[in-house]
């Protein structure tokens, strides 16, 4: 079933729940996280970033996603993640993205906020679903020990979700994209005065890695959604570098990526549910 975050975040953020998100690279990945939520019998949000977009072709991409998400009952966001240029962005909303994100953050407050608005204006008239992101999520260019001053600020996200109209908000808490030897601990405090600011779904980038008791933790706070993308990237890499030194041939290598995918996915899946 094909779904935008509008439709499937306020209610998991009323109840306290969360909707996974997880990022794929290849064409494979979108059968593994639609099949493995469908096996379930949850609803998942398949998610690319710009380079994979630009990588695998906005047509593919959407032509896969659609011939699962048009038979499957469970409900399925196909998401554009961490989006910088609105080239990106009429892209996805020209393919048939169901949902994108515009990520104005390392901005100047006014410019984020003309960013998004003028994401939110064409994405609404498309029917399409806006998260935008106030804060800094740091990755592996940046220096985690001075991340302090990239926190959101509780009323800049009041202001922003009220000059932007976004459906969902992404937040600066403490997690991180990527591997760490040691992530920064979440900020919980700083993520409550936030809810009580907004009451918006709230998004969790950078969720590799973090112990399932602090997401399930931030989910009582207002995180709605949470990221998952170096994990099942990694994942996949090594699983073909492992079997492409098998006997094996190209098909049977990449169905071994997809398969290695999809059990991950459902563990975590699993693991939030709980």
């Amino acid at each position: 079933m094909e779904i935008t975050l509008k439709e499937i975040l306020p209610p998991a953020y009323r109840e306290h729940r969360a909707i996974l998100h997880f990022n794929i690279h290849t064409l494979e990945d979108i059968e593994g996280v639609v099949e493995a939520g469908y096996e379930l019998d949850l609803p998942v949000i398949v998610a690319c970033t710009p380079r994979v977009l630009n990588t695998l072709g906005g047509r593919s991409i959407v032509g896969v996603y659609r011939s699962l998400a048009d038979y499957c009952s469970t409900p399925v966001v196909l998401h554009l993640d961490h989006t910088t240029e609105l080239r990106d962005i009429w892209r996805a909303i020209s393919s048939g993205f169901t949902s994108v994100m515009i990520d104005g953050s390392r901005l100047p407050y006014e410019e984020n906020v003309q960013l998004t608005r003028t994401v939110v204006e064409v994405a609404r008239a498309a029917g399409i679903s806006v998260e935008g992101e106030i804060g800094a999520v740091p990755g592996k260019e940046d220096d985690l020990k001075d991340y302090s001053k990239d926190l959101t600020d509780p009323d800049m996200a009041y202001s922003f979700v009220l000059e932007t109209e976004v459906d969902a908000l992404a937040v600066s808490i403490g997690s991180a994209h990527g591997f760490y030897k040691e992530l920064p601990k979440l900020d919980f405090e700083r993520l409550g005065s936030i809810n009580k600011k907004v009451n918006i779904p709230l998004v969790l980038h950078g969720g590799t890695g973090i112990p399932v008791s602090d997401i399930k933790k931030a989910i009582s706070l207002g995180i709605a959604k949470v990221n998952i993308g170096t994990e099942l990237l990694a994942l996949v890499t090594e699983t073909y570098r492992e079997v492409s030194r098998l006997d094996y041939d190209a098909l049977e290598i990449v169905d071994a990526g997809k398969r290695k995918l999809k059990e991950r996915v459902k563990e975590l899946l699993l693991e939030i549910e709980r």
